[in-house]
């Protein structure tokens, strides 16, 4: 049995979300000679919402890769470098979030019986800066590989994004298949629907009792600790 994760009200729980918060020290540190912080705030609501367009149409927007350039070209000065440190700096600064009650105990429980775990993650911050944030929360050992649509370019529930990935794990584990994968997410239209046209089991984290209107997910529950009670190692019928 393999397990992939979201990462995102999946693996951790979103408290907080302003990317206001990121925006303005940044703006402080290279912006603020150019413009008012009113006119860039402005400016990244215009982005986010460039951002929300480009997913309807399957693409990432990554902010390191795409949108600082932006910043650069309508403000002047020279286009800002990231660190991977920095990058996880600024998301911290945007998200609070925190491990949902019980994480690291089930997590444990798989690592000792040596089930390899993964995340696929729509995120417009690079794999690392994501390992970064569970990092801070004790939860990146238990991971053999982060996977961000900021580096792919494409956002689940694309085909391609998902194929990445279980071609690289095929890769780590050759005696599995497909069949002994499962995905789980919470959101259903990209994980669930997504899992399923790559011929991945799901698991849907399924916490406001919505209809499962195609039947794609294999088991329902409130909370990822409940997946401990999912009967996930039967095989496929």
């Amino acid at each position: 049995m393999i397990l992939i994760f979201d990462l995102f009200e999946t693996l951790v729980e979103d408290i907080r979300m302003d990317f206001n918060l990121g925006l303005k020290p940044l703006w402080e540190e290279h912006y603020k000679d150019k413009c008012s912080f009113d006119e860039i705030k402005t400016y990244g609501e215009e982005l986010f919402i460039h951002m929300t367009e480009l997913h309807k149409k399957g693409f990432e927007f990554p902010f390191v890769k795409d949108e600082l350039p932006m910043y650069a070209e309508k403000y002047g000065g020279d286009v800002i470098s990231m660190s991977i440190e920095e990058e996880a700096e600024f998301l911290n600064r945007c998200n609070e979030v925190r491990v949902y009650d019980g994480l690291i105990d089930m997590l444990d429980h798989f690592e000792k019986e040596k089930i390899p775990m993964y995340v696929l993650s729509n995120s417009g911050f690079r794999a690392g800066a994501l390992q970064l944030l569970l990092k801070q929360h004790g939860v990146d050992k238990y991971f053999k590989k982060i996977w961000s649509s900021a580096d792919f370019g494409k956002v689940k529930p694309c085909n391609e994004f998902f194929e990445m990935a279980v071609r690289e794990i095929i890769k780590e584990n050759p005696n599995c298949t497909r069949d002994d994968m499962f995905f789980i997410g919470d959101t259903y239209k990209t994980d669930i629907i997504g899992a399923h046209d790559e011929g991945i089991r799901a698991v849907w984290i399924n916490r406001k009792d919505e209809p499962d209107v195609n039947g794609f997910a294999s088991y329902q529950i409130k909370n990822v600790t409940e997946i401990l009670n999912c009967p996930i190692t039967e095989p496929v019928r």
